[in-house]
């Protein structure tokens, strides 16, 4: 597991990084376009556009957390710690720490062909009995297959395998990653990534979120303005 996670940059956290990428599924029902942009340990800010020309975003500047609806473009808050787990599937230069941090109890098991490729196996637990299962690539040491237990009503485990790889910096990261489940297969290909410094501004909350975060109505604030930029009539 050490050597897992030092192959692909170890522990460290790089500054920044802005991923442009699509989500898709060769049934045809998902086809999304994604910005994912993050700072640091604790900032991060995904922008994606679904179909039928709907937007969601979420975000966190390392305090508040939000997300706007796809449906009526509505903005909430969110649980800061939920929303950086959420973004270890979209962030995944975290994806490895996080991974072997939820499964604390592993046991090295044997070698074994993963898509024609020989790894090593690693049972694993979380701390509430889930089981998983990790293979990662004898010969560069990168995480290849994570299988979970994690089931539907239907019982399908969930398989995500790491398809292929890119060098940003001095750290590895996945470039296309597939998720299948069941009969459904969701890949999702990072067609841009690059670690140059990234603005500030980018990870600040809307207005809409500071307004929410004190307690207040940004609807209310909205129909307030319109009534005051509304052109007045003299009597």
């Amino acid at each position: 597991v050490r050597r897992a996670i030092d192959v692909v940059g170890g522990q460290k956290e790089i500054q920044s990084l802005r991923i442009e990428g699509v989500v898709s599924s060769p049934q045809g029902i998902t086809h999304i376009q994604m910005l994912v942009q993050g700072a640091g340990p604790d900032k991060f800010r995904v922008t994606q556009k679904l179909p039928g020309g709907q937007s969601m975003e979420s975000g966190t500047d390392g305090e508040v957390a939000w997300l706007r609806s796809p449906i009526d473009g509505s903005w909430r808050l969110l649980d800061r710690r939920g929303v950086l787990s959420a973004s270890v599937g979209v962030l995944p230069y975290r994806m490895m720490v996080a991974i072997f941090e939820r499964f604390p109890t592993r046991a090295l098991g044997p070698l074994e062909m993963k898509d024609g490729v020989m790894c090593r196996r690693i049972d694993m637990k979380d701390r509430e009995g889930l089981e998983a299962a990790a293979w990662i690539e004898e010969s560069s040491g990168k995480l290849r297959v994570l299988q979970t237990s994690e089931t539907t009503s239907a019982f399908v485990p969930t398989i995500m395998t790491i398809e292929a790889w890119t060098k940003v910096g001095d750290m590895d990261i996945p470039r296309r990653i597939s998720i299948r489940r069941g009969e459904s297969l969701t890949t999702s290909d990072f067609t841009t990534i690059s670690g140059d410094p990234l603005d500030a501004a980018l990870f600040a909350p809307p207005a809409e979120v500071v307004l929410l975060a004190q307690g207040k109505d940004p609807t209310q604030k909205t129909r307030t303005s319109s009534s005051i930029d509304a052109p007045k009539i003299k009597p």
